[in-house]
């Protein structure tokens, strides 16, 4: 081998590790970029995942917000000075209404303690076929 080819062959991997480190260099860089747009986007996640409860935060306050507004309503309405007029009570204290039926559910064998008077028609057999 000549002098020549021997230089020629150490310029040229000279040349290559250069280029070697170069690509390493970049390929660190890269990797960092990578690193950092990954947190990135992990923080974006975050910060949107905030705005989102944030916002249902918001709404469900607005919700209680009318709520509490209504119960007030309703109770400075309870607390006004009752009119003349008939209260709810008072009318079902007066004379020409008829009084509320009461039902009882009774379970078999149960006896009534106040047995009612049977009606004056006397009642129909039924027959089963």
């Amino acid at each position: 081998m000549s002098q020549q080819e021997l230089e020629e062959l150490q310029m040229k991997k000279t040349q290559l590790e250069n280029e070697f480190h170069s690509l390493e260099e970049k390929e660190r860089t890269l990797d960092e970029k990578i690193q950092m747009l990954e947190k990135k986007m992990v923080l974006h996640e975050e910060q949107k995942a905030i705005k989102e409860l944030e916002d249902k935060v918001n709404e469900k306050r607005g919700a209680i917000d009318k709520l509490e507004a209504r119960l007030k309503g309703l109770e400075e309405k309870m607390s006004e000075p009752q009119e003349e007029s008939a209260t709810p009570k008072e009318a079902q204290e007066q004379p020409d209404e008829k009084p509320q039926e009461e039902i009882v559910v009774m379970e078999p064998g149960m006896a009534p303690e106040n047995p009612q008077p049977e009606s004056e028609e006397p009642k129909k057999k039924r027959r089963f076929f």
